[in-house]
């Protein structure tokens, strides 16, 4: 017999064992849709920068509908989960102004960057001259400090720039520090180098001396290469294109960063870097220090180097002030001179059609440097240890100092004035003859033979200037080649929103340089004195012949370069259309003294005098934006470039280069680029024309020689540049 309260205790656990059952079927069902629900939804991911400074964005809002979005994390970046459709994005951020951007979710997941500008002006955006995206109308690609760490390792910061379109970057010889740069074939001196709106372009020839700041990469905030005429509103060699180079500062996150390197031929690097961000009272601190020695991939192209930064910032409320200082002390071997093929490989040459059976020796191996070889200097039997000795080595310190005020005038106006000053010292050694043993290496041991026991030719010592006949007079040696320099410029930058549309800018640049160049003795390899074949005409010590480490001979000038310009820029903005023209106006003057030349009456050396080149800019663009994605540009550009004094003077002495005219520069160029979501493409289409360009050489007619320069030589460069990237993430992108 069943009792009610039995019966009630059956039907619940027949209850329950329905539920079970149906819970086994739709539990799974359910995740099922769950499942379906969320392969119906992207993810959407991306980044909010500054478009002027590249800075991440920490908090800014990601909207895409009424009342839901996101904001960035701590670095910049937001992640969204949206089901397929159009959508809106609308990005804001305090004191930046709001952008909207269509976006697309199909069925990949999709990647966005939104590049706000700021509402009131900064000191990077009046004078870094930095190209901004679908507005400013020339061909330009930006190298973050991410790429530069991962690519660029130990190397010299213009080999990282090699995956840019136009641009080719050597290391030359292999030696750290020698790295050279063409873009659009256009070498190193129609490049110009800009550090924190500084130009860097050596005063007297245009070269650009890596080895000078090794370590700026560990600060560095952004790279952005220009190419041809570019954006610049300075009076300034950018043929080729321009370099500029952003270092880290106030407006970045606090951050501290310690790296150790270790690579093969004992390649060492350690470096710690630290940024302070904005402290309380608007303080900022950006420092440095980086320590890399290595033994070369080529054989013994050994350096040491040392890269100091410190930049000290505070900011008041409309204005703020900074001081800053780097330099890189270093001492590394070279490897200067080209060499023919078969000369590190024969069989190499063989194949490319070389009869190599013309030839003796060679087939050295590719990483063969003949500029090295070992020494005991052993003259007086003390038996010291063995040396590993170059006779190429150059050694150099060059400090850069700038001072820095910016003052913002409220949203419209704002002005930047800029100091600073540069001091050089160094040079770079060489043999006065050449010597090599059977392994193609320099003979150091057979020099200093020579140098301390005399030959069946010469005696060791030379009565005609040396009494003493224990000391030995070198007919080898080493002498190095000393450029030190003093530089100081001053630029002062102005820009006004005149409205929505219109903006101008700009301001005058001066400069002032000299630099010493003269020979001296370095190393007489066991000799106690030189009498050197190229002494030159000291005219007014004629009988000092005899050297000793130390002592100046061959040529010894002091050459001057006075550098002025003005610029002015004009911008206007209106819908899809944005366009700018500049203008500028520069005179370069130039003069050196010779100070083996007979002094005058007065008592000082004689002077070549000035001479005064004027040169000028006229260039300006067009950019359209067809539609949120597609734009294209136009540019186009007059140049008259005066003559660098490294093609005024010859290598010594104060004479000229007679026929000397200004380069003539024609530059024009179009492009076209495309983006949407993960996909940026762009082509590029640019003429240049060239004239005069410089040709230097002596003719002899008679008994004399003279120095011309040869007008009318000109060239063309021509291209087209095409590149794609895919980017899927922050993570993962396809060049």
């Amino acid at each position: 017999m069943i009792f009610p309260k039995e019966i009630s205790s059956l039907v619940a656990h027949k209850k329950s064992s329905t539920a079970n059952a149906y819970g086994k079927i739709l539990l799974p069902f359910v995740f099922f849709l769950f499942s379906v629900a969320s392969m119906a939804q992207v993810q959407v991911t991306g980044i909010v920068t500054d478009a002027t400074t590249g800075e991440t964005l920490i908090g800014a809002s990601v909207v895409y509908a009424e009342g839901k979005g996101t904001v960035t994390d701590i670095d910049g970046k937001f992640s969204l989960l949206l089901e397929k459709g159009s959508y809106v994005m609308k990005v804001s951020y305090v004191g930046m102004e709001p952008q909207e951007k269509p976006v697309v979710v199909e069925a990949v997941p999709l990647y966005l960057e939104f590049q706000l500008f700021s509402t009131s002006m900064n000191e990077v955006e009046i004078i870094g001259d930095i190209a901004i995206d679908r507005k400013t109308p020339v061909a330009y690609s930006d190298i973050s400090p991410m790429k530069i760490k991962e690519e660029l390792g130990t190397r010299d910061l213009p080999l990282v720039l090699n995956s840019t379109p136009g641009i080719y970057a050597t290391q030359s010889g292999g030696g750290d520090g020698d790295s050279r740069v063409n873009i659009r074939g256009f070498n190193g001196r129609y490049v110009a180098v800009m550090v924190d709106g500084i130009p860097m372009n050596d005063m007297e020839n245009g070269l650009v001396y890596w080895s000078n700041w090794f370590g700026l990469d560990v600060v560095t905030q952004k790279v952005q290469i220009q190419r041809g005429l570019g954006a610049s509103k300075l009076a300034i060699p950018s043929i080729g294109g321009t370099i500029n180079i952003l270092s880290q500062g106030i407006e970045q996150k606090r951050s501290i960063v310690f790296s150790s390197e270790y690579g093969n031929n004992q390649n060492l690097r350690e470096t710690i870097g630290y940024n302070s961000g904005k402290l309380k009272g608007g303080w900022g601190v950006t420092a440095s220090l980086s320590v890399k020695k290595n033994n070369g991939w080529v054989e013994n192209l050994r350096s040491k180097q040392l890269f100091y930064f410190l930049k000290i910032q505070k900011d008041f409320d409309l204005h703020s002030l900074s001081i800053s200082i780097l330099g890189s002390p270093q001492e590394h071997f070279q490897r200067p001179l080209r060499q023919p093929v078969y000369y590190y490989d024969k069989t190499y040459a063989a194949e490319i059609g070389i009869d190599t059976d013309l030839y003796s020796g060679g087939d050295y191996g590719w990483k063969h440097n003949p500029y090295w070889g070992k020494l005991v200097r052993n003259r007086g039997g003390e038996n010291p240890p063995e040396e590993l000795l170059s006779d190429r080595v150059n050694y150099y310190h060059k400090p850069i100092v700038n001072l820095k005020h910016f003052w913002s005038l409220g949203e419209r106006l704002a002005l930047s004035n800029i100091a600073y000053c540069s001091f050089g010292n160094g040079g770079g050694t060489a043999l006065q003859n050449s010597m090599f043993d059977a392994n193609g290496q320099t003979d150091f041991e057979q020099i200093y033979y020579n140098n301390t026991h005399g030959s069946i030719f010469v005696p060791p010592y030379d009565l005609a200037y040396v009494n003493d006949t224990s000391k030995y007079k070198a007919r080898n040696f080493i002498f190095t080649r000393i450029n030190n320099h003093f530089w100081a410029g001053v630029l002062s930058t102005f820009k006004f929103k005149a409205n929505k549309r219109f903006e101008f800018s700009g301001g005058v640049d001066g400069r002032y340089y000299y630099t010493d160049r003269y020979q001296a003795i370095y190393d007489l390899l066991g000799g106690d004195y030189a009498v050197p074949s190229a002494q030159g005409d000291d005219k007014n010590n004629p009988s000092d012949l005899v050297k000793r480490v130390g002592d100046v001979f061959g040529y010894k000038i002091r050459t001057y370069v006075k550098q002025g310009g003005i610029f002015l820029l004009g911008e206007y903005t209106k819908d899809q259309w944005s366009s700018f023209i500049n203008v500028t106006g520069s005179i370069n003057s130039y003069n050196r003294t010779d100070y083996f030349e007979l002094k005058g009456s007065d008592g000082k050396y004689p002077t070549s005098g000035w001479k005064t080149f004027p040169g000028g800019t006229v260039k300006g663009g067009i950019n359209y934006n067809i539609n949120k994605y597609h734009s294209v540009f136009v540019n186009a550009g007059y140049l008259s470039r005066a003559q660098m004094a490294a093609n005024v003077f010859v290598s010594s002495g104060l004479r000229m280069y007679s026929g000397l005219k200004n380069e003539l520069i024609i530059a024009e160029e179009v492009g076209y680029v495309f983006k949407r979501g993960i996909l940026r493409t762009a082509v590029n289409a640019y003429y240049t024309v060239w004239k005069n360009k410089p040709v230097k050489q002596t003719i002899a007619y008679g008994t004399e020689v003279y120095p011309v320069s040869i007008p009318g030589m000109n060239a063309l460069h021509k291209g087209i540049e095409v590149e794609a990237e895919l980017k899927t993430s922050e993570k993962l992108s396809i060049e």
